[in-house]
């Protein structure tokens, strides 16, 4: 590793940590490796030969006129080579070979895969992978015949059975289209249908009349209107007369017109009573029109020659009196014309009046009459509509049994077996290279994923590094798996075991009065754990052994009043103790007991009490406390776990600092997190951690922690002396 690289240092650091973890599981990883060799030498030996052959089937499509895939399930070319291989077409084709079995014994025994999909030139490629040689020959050639024998009896027990359905179909659907017939004639007689068909039909072009007349009498309007200007000669009012003449409005002889009674004057006034009249068409008034054009014509040519002669003769002249009196002759007659077509002009009108009066004296009728057909047919369409349509089944099942009789028998494609493309004598399966090549991928993954798998899974601190980014704790130091009992003021100092304990507490006292430094100097120093035997009293004796060894006047109290063992740790008797000096029964100083380490004095619990809490809270262990802070420089609290109890929560109050105990590889993670975050709840000042009992022996520690192993300092003081 270059010193100085950080990025070094961390991949190194990291190989340590999976060479660690490797030597760690090294066996498990073996046995993974050897299991998995195991499975696939006992699938080679026990796993049944599997043969392939692939082959091509020709496809031959025709294209039927009717379509018939509804019916006889025909079939697509994206479908085909699925029904090639269907379980029923397998089924067949092994009985046909001998091996009359379920479709889960013939995928275990005989056929163990079979694929068929469509090449580019839509063929179909068959692959199967058999048991038998034999039959990876026989197999697709068998498959493509039983195949279409197949598909032959089901059409033709299709079209049978088809036909059969149709047919009493048929009798079904007449049968109820002549109910349904009958029952529309019965609902259309209920409802005098018929009648009202006749009346509505008779009456039905009475909006289309009455239209005709008025626009007919706006017409014959405009005309009356005209001819009263008095400024018309007679020729001009039979040409207006004339071109108010229709063939729809001409009279007919002996026809009577009845004139219409007078309306009153508007504005009240009163004329004679007239009586109404009527008349009757005679032939005079009927004539043909236009029968004045002759006369017209006389007229013109008389007025020239007048003009004519009136250049010769004077006006008394006889020639002069005899053309005006043929004039005088001729104009009398076109005004008799006048007067016939007046009249007969008059009568036309007084008809169309006559006409509209009827027709609109039909209209409520009309109404009445179109409003109740209305309704009826309204009746007679909800009938329809809660009919089924009887009619159009019917049309279908005709157009269904053409089909079924057209296309019963015609296969849509033609299969036909072009021959194996490929053979393979010798079992494709087991293969000896490919379950090695397996089994050592499946062993490799399970011996690299397991392990990790398992400290994945492990819950357990057991990484200085981890615990302090993840509680934001400083470590103060780590403690080597020793005998419970070891302590350093038992341990010779020339002794390489027990200088490696000297030191590993050397840091742990350095890192906490540096710690003090920064927060709040350890006078009084508590030592405590998330749970119980997790190594808090041979932590907290060693680390008040250390305090003693710098001359510093060292306490060691024990405050577990339920169940303190420290008087063992020196060989002493329970009692005196703590609890003895609160309850008044012995002085403070019978109580505390010197020890064979210097300027060390232990205070034990004394008799254990249930109600040890109380003694803790009162007064008097506050007066207790304050002596003891005179009297020693340096005071090392035991106490009882965190979680469970309460005696840690009020010892809070009278200790400067608490350093916490971790068992490396037991403590649960969520235990030290409930027991730090109650801690300061309670306003804990937390000096750091100590993780404890850590196996140097164990290669992911050693890497890991080679500072803190024997071989480290016992290299030390090989290199002092």
């Amino acid at each position: 590793m270059i010193p100085g690289s950080k990025k070094s240092a961390f991949t190194l650091h990291n190989v340590f940590q999976y060479v660690a973890l490797a030597a760690k599981h090294v066996r498990l990883m073996a046995l993974l490796l050897c299991f998995t060799f195991m499975v696939g030498l006992t699938y080679y030996v026990f796993a049944r030969p599997v043969y392939f052959s692939r082959s091509i089937v020709r496809v031959d499509y025709l294209a039927l006129p009717m379509d018939t895939d509804k019916l006889y399930r025909d079939g697509q070319y994206n479908t085909i080579a699925t029904q090639l291989i269907a379980p029923h077409i397998l089924l067949r084709t092994a009985k046909r070979l001998g091996a009359n079995v379920g479709t889960t014994e013939l995928a275990r025994k005989y056929i163990f895969k079979i694929r068929a999909g469509l090449t580019a030139d839509k063929n179909i490629e068959v692959q199967v992978w058999p048991g038998s040689p034999d039959w990876a020959y026989r197999w697709t050639e068998t498959m493509v015949e039983e195949f279409l024998a197949d598909r032959q009896e089901k059409r033709v027990a299709n079209k049978n059975h088809l036909i059969k359905g149709y047919s009493e179909e048929l009798k079904e659907v007449i049968g109820k289209l002549d109910q349904q017939f009958s029952e529309k004639l019965d609902f259309e007689n209920q409802q005098d249908f018929t009648r009202s068909l006749i009346l509505i039909n008779s009456i039905s072009d009475l909006p289309r009349r009455l239209t005709n007349v008025q626009v007919r009498l706006d017409e014959l309007g405009r005309v009356r209107v005209r001819l009263e200007d008095s400024n018309l000669d007679a020729i001009a009012r039979l040409s207006l007369i004339s071109s108010a003449d229709k063939a729809d409005t001409q009279l007919k002889i002996g026809q009577i017109i009845d004139a219409p009674t007078p309306e009153p004057i508007p504005g009240g006034a009163k004329e004679p009573k007239r009586v109404a009249e009527s008349r009757i068409v005679v032939p005079d008034i009927v004539e043909t029109p236009h029968a004045w054009d002759k006369l017209a014509q006389e007229q013109q040519q008389l007025k020239g020659q007048i003009e004519e002669a009136a250049r010769i003769y004077l006006p008394g002249h006889r020639k002069m009196v005899e053309l005006n009196k043929r004039l005088t002759s001729i104009n009398d007659q076109l005004e008799a014309e006048v007067e016939v077509a007046g009249t007969r002009f008059d009568l036309q009108y007084q008809e169309l009046l006559n006409q509209k009066h009827e027709l609109e004296g039909k209209l409520p009728e009309y109404q009445e009459l179109t409003k109740k057909h209305s309704k009826l047919l309204s009746q007679l369409a909800i009938f329809d509509l809660s009919r089924l349509p009887y009619d159009t089944y019917l049309a279908d099942m005709k157009k269904q049994i053409n089909a079924v009789e057209f296309a019963g028998e015609k296969e849509r494609f033609n299969l036909k077996y072009a021959g194996l493309v490929e053979i393979r004598d010798d079992p494709v399966s087991p293969n000896r290279l490919k379950i090695a090549l397996f089994a050592l991928a499946a062993g490799l993954a399970l011996a690299a994923g397991i392990p990790f798998l398992i400290e994945y899974l492990d819950h357990t601190m057991t990484n200085v590094d981890e615990i302090e980014s993840t509680f934001r704790l400083r470590g103060l130091g780590v403690v080597p798996q020793s005998h419970g009992t070891d302590l350093i003021a038992n341990t010779d100092p020339d002794d390489t075991p027990g200088h490696s304990l000297i030191e590993n507490f050397r840091v742990i006292r350095t890192n906490m009065l540096s710690m003090g430094m920064l927060t709040k100097p350890p006078h009084v120093v508590m030592v405590t754990s998330a749970v119980p035997k997790e190594g808090k009293t041979v932590v907290s004796s060693n680390l008040a052994a250390s305090f003693a060894l710098t001359g510093a006047r060292t306490l060691l109290l024990d405050t577990d009043l339920r169940r303190g063992r420290l008087h063992r740790l020196f060989g002493y008797r329970k009692d005196p103790g703590l609890s003895n000096v609160l309850l008044k029964q012995n002085t403070l100083d019978e109580a505390l007991r010197p020890t064979s380490h210097e300027n060390l004095t232990i205070l034990s619990a004394g008799s254990h009490l249930p109600s040890g809490t109380e003694l803790l809270g009162s007064p008097d262990f506050v007066e207790l406390m304050k002596e003891l802070r005179s009297r020693f420089e340096r005071i090392v609290i035991d106490t009882p776990p965190v979680l469970g109890l309460s005696e840690t929560s009020i010892l809070q109050g009278h200790v400067d600092g608490v350093l916490f105990v971790i068992w490396t590889g037991h403590t649960p993670k969520s235990g030290v997190q409930s027991a730090i975050e109650m801690l300061r709840a309670n306003g804990a000042n937390f000096y750091g951690f100590v993780l404890n009992r850590l196996d140097l022996n164990a290669a992911q520690n050693y890497y890991q922690y080679y500072y803190y192993s024997h071989e480290y300092y016992y290299q030390r003081a090989i290199e002092s002396a």
